[in-house]
């Protein structure tokens, strides 16, 4: 019977040292930084993800906006558009928004990918002007996302006009037009609605009926979207600087120049007092101050860092963009998903993406999004890729 007993025991003991191998090496397994899973779309991916109920939602350069299964990474549907997929899909209850360079916002059933409704954002005859190493530089690569609020949905348009549609009915509430391209993807921030356009300017609105509250001139082209904290909206512009205005008015508070003549393509992430905010020629990921514009940390990304960063605990995300051949000598751009310390901007991993044909090599436009200790991107590679934070 002691023997049985003593078997016994050796069998739980061994078997424990077993389990724990096995969670030592599934550790190991998932370092951060380690890819855990693609899926490849028959497009680009300049779009962002979103998350909702065990789905990631984003679009691509192959006219679709793709809905997959987070864990397995297998699609539960498309939706078909006649043109590029560029916009972020904004999901609301049972329904995604999104935009398509077909000239239409479509609002499809989450179940399903079927249609709801589809808007016409008349701007499908407005050409892009792709990256390129021949002028003009009027690079344009974004598309404006849907917004949605209290049942409106809010978007811009290529041919200068925000609109502002009924979530369930796909009719138009209002519209304000501009004097240039929207790209810039509108934010609502108690009770106005705010955004950018080509026309140089940053508009603040009256999210009810679109009537105009103030403009700014940034002297530059505004492809971001604005970021917001502590009273304070921020924007950068091609101009090139970012600018902090007072919210509520529209007065300057602060700017900041990259005297290098560095496009701001990339909106800012404010938390704690602090704006994050990529850059275009700087090759750089800065942390500002957010009530004088100090530069706290620099990063390096070594690539255009057009997308918008995002934060997850002491980690901040962001992509950058390589390019082939570069306007300056003596720099090779780099692509790839960088993971940076919060507190410091060091660095902690690089994931690279596949290289490209032409004068865009690759790299990740995509603003990461991390869901259950996974950050989720688009690549330029056309694929989806979910790596271990």
């Amino acid at each position: 019977m002691r023997s049985t007993v003593a078997a016994v025991g050796v069998f739980i003991l061994c078997s424990a040292v077993a389990l724990l191998v096995t969670a030592e090496e599934a550790k190991q397994a998932t370092q951060p930084g380690q890819i855990l899973g693609t899926f490849m779309t028959g497009g680009q991916i300049w779009s962002s993800p979103a998350h909702d109920k065990g789905a990631v939602y984003i679009g691509s350069d192959d006219g679709s906006l793709w809905a997959l299964d987070l864990e397995a990474l297998t699609p539960k549907w498309k939706a078909d558009t006649g043109g590029r997929v560029r916009s972020t899909p904004a999901v609301v209850n049972d329904s995604v928004y999104f935009a398509s360079d077909d000239g239409f916002l479509y609002c499809v059933a989450v179940s399903d990918g079927s249609r709801s409704w589809r808007f016409d954002l008349h701007s499908a005859g407005i050409e892009r002007v792709l990256p390129s190493l021949h002028p003009p530089y009027a690079y344009d690569y974004l598309t404006s996302s849907p917004t949605v609020h209290r049942g409106l949905v809010i978007v811009g348009s290529a041919n200068g006009t925000l609109y502002a549609i009924e979530a369930a009915t796909g009719q138009e509430k209002w519209r304000f037009k501009t004097g240039g391209r929207i790209r810039s993807t509108p934010k609502v921030h108690q009770k106005r609605v705010y955004f950018g356009s080509w026309d140089h300017h940053l508009y603040a609105l009256d999210v009810e009926d679109g009537k105009q509250i103030w403009r700014f001139d940034t002297g530059g082209i505004v492809q971001a979207s604005p970021a917001f904290g502590d009273g304070r909206v921020y924007i950068g512009s091609r101009n090139p600087r970012v600018f902090a205005l007072d919210a509520a008015t529209g007065k300057p508070v602060w700017e900041f120049e990259h005297t290098d003549g560095s496009w701001v393509e990339s909106s800012g992430v404010y938390l704690d007092g602090v704006l994050y905010m990529g850059s275009s020629d700087a090759l750089t990921l800065f942390a500002f101050d957010g009530a004088t514009g100090d530069v706290k940390w620099k990063y390096r990304t070594v690539g255009w860092s057009w997308c918008t960063p995002s934060i997850s605990d002491e980690t901040i995300y962001i992509g950058s963009i390589s390019a082939f051949p570069y306007y300056f000598e003596g720099v090779t751009l780099e692509r790839g998903l960088h993971a940076v310390d919060l507190k410091t901007g060091k660095p902690r991993w690089v994931v690279p993406t596949g290289e490209l044909p032409g004068f865009v090599t690759g790299g990740v436009m995509s603003t990461p999004l991390v869901v259950n200790g996974r950050v989720i991107v688009g690549a330029l590679d056309n694929r989806l890729i979910v790596v271990a934070e």
